[in-house]
């Protein structure tokens, strides 16, 4: 997995400033919104990678790798600064191993002799959660000190999760705090906000894969930001046929908020547990496809 830091112009980087206990809200959202703290800044780094989209298959044939995946978060973390002059990329490592092997420490070190004063950050794929622990593939559960934030409501992970470390008075690196997004699966990082958005992105995948087998290509995208708490919201782009409707709008509620699910944009669909069960999305998108 790469991890090199960043040598990115810093004319070309986003000022994302942070202070130790929290980073502004999310652009674009109020300022006493719930997306702010790591979870914004987690958010901003999934959509500057885009990892919010699918691309259509014949742009992109094969599919991603998890290292993939982190190597594009990794890259799209070159262009923030949370520290005035210092890429978000060279304070941030993709595994837990640089935390305990003191190379986390050793850096922020560094950074305070230069006279900065900035925390480092692990961004982690982890397979669940159960705070303050974060369970890891293949190694031992990451303790964090404060806990963990939960951006969205799944039954289940996986989660996407950014971690802030700092160095204890003894010298010691630990990781203070961290709030993890869930995604739909290792290899496709688009943020969910439950169980039922993974059943959804399933299906449009596989239409997606159907539509490229007759030459259609099919992008499908989540529209940011991403709160954790008001409806999904997904697009199906199918620009190069130059149909009656190019871009298909769909939102995802529970049965009790899908009467408010058409206030926050343009929607096509709101997708429910009950209509998902019983076929009507899926019958839905046919009609609607056969028709444009």
């Amino acid at each position: 997995m790469t991890d090199q830091r960043s040598s990115a112009p810093i004319s070309h980087r986003r000022r994302f400033p942070l202070s130790h206990d929290d980073v502004p809200p999310l652009p674009g959202m109020p300022g006493n919104s719930s997306v702010t703290g790591l979870a914004g800044l987690l958010a901003c780094l999934i959509e500057a990678a885009r990892g919010h989209i699918i691309p259509a298959p014949a742009a992109f044939p094969g599919y991603p790798s998890i290292t993939d995946a982190m190597d594009d978060l990794f890259a799209a973390a070159r262009d923030f600064e949370v520290i005035p002059t210092i890429s978000l990329a060279d304070h941030l490592w993709t595994h837990a191993t640089p935390l305990h092997s003191g190379a986390v420490s050793s850096s922020l070190r560094r950074l305070r002799a230069a006279g900065h004063i900035g925390p480092g950050f692990l961004l982690l794929y982890a397979a669940d959660i159960r705070s303050p622990l974060l369970y890891l593939p293949q190694r031992q559960p990451l303790r964090v000190r404060d806990g963990i934030e939960m951006a969205g409501q799944t039954s289940g992970g996986p989660f996407l999760a950014l971690v802030l470390c700092d160095v204890a008075p003894d010298g010691r690196p630990q990781a203070v705090k961290a709030c993890a997004i869930p995604i739909y699966h290792a290899r496709r990082l688009v943020p969910v906000g439950s169980d039922l958005d993974r059943d959804v992105l399933r299906a449009l995948e596989h239409l997606q894969e159907t539509l490229d087998a007759y030459g259609i290509d099919c992008t499908i995208r989540r529209v940011e930001p991403f709160s954790g708490q008001a409806p999904s919201r997904f697009t199906l782009s199918l620009p190069a046929l130059g149909r009656s409707i190019p871009t298909i709008h769909l939102a995802i509620a529970d049965e009790t908020h899908a009467s408010h699910a058409a206030t926050g944009g343009p929607t096509d669909f709101i997708v429910t547990a009950a209509n998902w069960r019983d076929g009507t999305l899926i019958r839905w998108l046919e009609k609607t496809l056969l028709q444009s």
